[in-house]
């Protein structure tokens, strides 16, 4: 039965206007009153102040949530882009890191959890972050942005899940608008659940700003805007509503939420509950050489992800067992291995720079030796390498990839049933161009409109990053 996932997320940041503390305290209350669960996305410097202002009553409530990571600063330039922009892969892990490190501390310390989510400020995104949220074991990236995306739905990127892009599936009420802004907030939200409904099911995200609720303007608009960077002294408040259209704007909500919660096709939940929800389960499988066969005839040189029976597989994920197999060739020449499996590895990041094949051909002993090599690469590095050497000469690991999927193909016979070798690889191998056709889901043109980055931001930089990563990208499936 096809089912609705809704996700009710807080990017709670503004650490300037107390009014905005009250303004959150509104939204837990009305979620605790029908009992209901959010994810709230915390900035450690609204922590900080949080604490400074005694208010334990906010923290308190906030323990009986699911609590999310939303950056340590925020909009205190630098942002977490314009520090990256101009880093490689392994110098902007490192420094995301160092820089967020204090507000991830924060979170822990406090709420003695792991967050369940990270989300960026604004569209400050960079591919950088994954594996530093790999490692504080933080399994989801909740947020909105244009950068990166799947079908508008959660996609897996980097090996973290990701819910990220939905767009059409994003839906939220104008609270500008008041009365009439809840009923057109429901009618959409309604039309997303039919359409899902029809699609077999799907996830709908829901996000608001408790300062939303409490203020005229954003915190950090009226601050650091263009890439303004006052000191702490001369921050400014934001123009503040009115008790009174706050107190209006909190009941708008409320019974915004009411219509949703008692929605009979939809079920509300949590980043901590979609993780498990959306489960990969190509983690658990053991790959027989005749899947891996059917692999690489699959994807041959136009590289993707790809749907084995009931799990997707990325293309360094299908790359790694392409290898494997190919690694072990001698041994299934000589038929010693027929009912061999093979494993993943728990993580293989894609190449982190662009490398052109200086190659045409080259001695199949050389490409054999060159497969066990990245092998050994991968699993000592947990990332496919920017070049692969082959007779002095760098071979892209694309073009390698394509390669070993023809040669897979060329070394078995056609059947999908049975293992038989067809005859042994060629002495001398033509190398083959591949394609890897992912990269055309990270956009290029008009994602760095945040209103905080400097006039003219721009980070090419990044966005090279990002779509070397496409090797990790494949979609995510609900395993209800």
């Amino acid at each position: 039965m096809s089912k609705v996932y809704v996700l009710f997320w807080f990017d709670v940041e503004d650490f300037i206007s107390p009014q905005s503390d009250n303004a959150l305290k509104g939204i837990i209350d009305i979620l605790d009153s029908y009992k209901i669960k959010g994810t709230f996305k915390l900035v450690g410097e609204k922590i900080r102040v949080l604490k400074r202002r005694n208010r334990d009553d906010i923290i308190n409530s906030l323990k009986r949530h699911d609590i999310g990571y939303h950056t340590n600063l925020h909009s205190v330039h630098p942002t977490v882009a314009e520090y990256l922009k101009d880093l490689d892969w392994e110098e902007g892990i490192e420094e995301f890191e160092r820089r967020e490190r204090p507000g991830f501390e924060e979170i822990v310390n406090t709420f003695n959890v792991i967050p369940s989510c990270y989300g960026q400020p604004g569209s400050s995104w960079a591919p950088q972050v994954y594996p530093v949220l790999k490692k504080w074991e933080i399994p989801v990236y909740l947020d909105e942005a244009e950068h990166i995306g799947f079908n508008q739905k959660p996609f897996w990127y980097c090996g973290i899940l990701n819910v990220l892009r939905l767009r059409e599936n994003t839906t939220r009420f104008d609270l500008n608008l008041g009365d009439e802004g809840v009923k057109i907030g429901i009618n959409n939200f309604n039309s997303i659940a039919r359409r899902l409904l029809d699609e077999g099911g799907g996830v709908i995200s829901i996000w608001y700003h408790p300062c939303e609720f409490a203020t005229y303007e954003f915190w950090d608009a009226v601050n650091f805007s263009r890439g303004k960077n006052p000191n702490r002294v001369n921050w400014v408040m934001p123009r503040i509503k009115p008790y009174q259209e706050m107190k209006k704007g909190l009941e708008l909500f409320s019974n915004y939420v009411a219509y949703i919660s008692s929605h009979p096709d939809v079920q509300i939940i949590t980043a901590k509950e979609i993780y498990n929800i959306y489960s990969d389960r190509s983690k658990d499988k053991t790959f027989s050489i005749i899947e891996i066969v059917y692999l690489a005839r699959e994807v041959g040189s136009s590289v993707s992800y790809y749907r084995m029976n009931n799990i997707f597989l990325s293309p360094a994920e299908i790359f790694y067992l392409v290898l494997s197999l190919l690694a072990n060739i001698e041994d299934i020449e000589s038929h010693q291995i027929a009912e061999k499996e093979f494993n993943l590895h728990p993580i293989i990041y894609g190449p982190t720079k662009r490398v052109n094949s200086e190659l045409s051909f080259c001695d199949q002993k050389d490409f054999l030796s060159a497969c066990r090599w990245v092998l050994e690469f991968i699993n000592k590095n947990n990332r496919i390498p920017d070049a692969i050497k082959i007779e002095d000469k760098n071979v892209s690991p694309l073009d390698f990839f394509a390669t070993a999927n023809i040669l897979i193909s060329y070394l078995f016979a056609n059947s999908q049933d049975e293992l038989t070798i067809r005859e042994k690889l060629p002495e001398r191998i033509k190398l083959v161009k591949g394609n890897l056709t992912l990269e055309n889901q990270v956009k290029e043109e008009g994602i760095w409109n945040w209103i905080i980055f400097p006039e003219e931001f721009n980070a090419p930089n990044i966005i090279e990053l990002a779509k070397l990563q496409t090797w990790t990208l494949k979609p995510a499936e609900s395993n209800n």
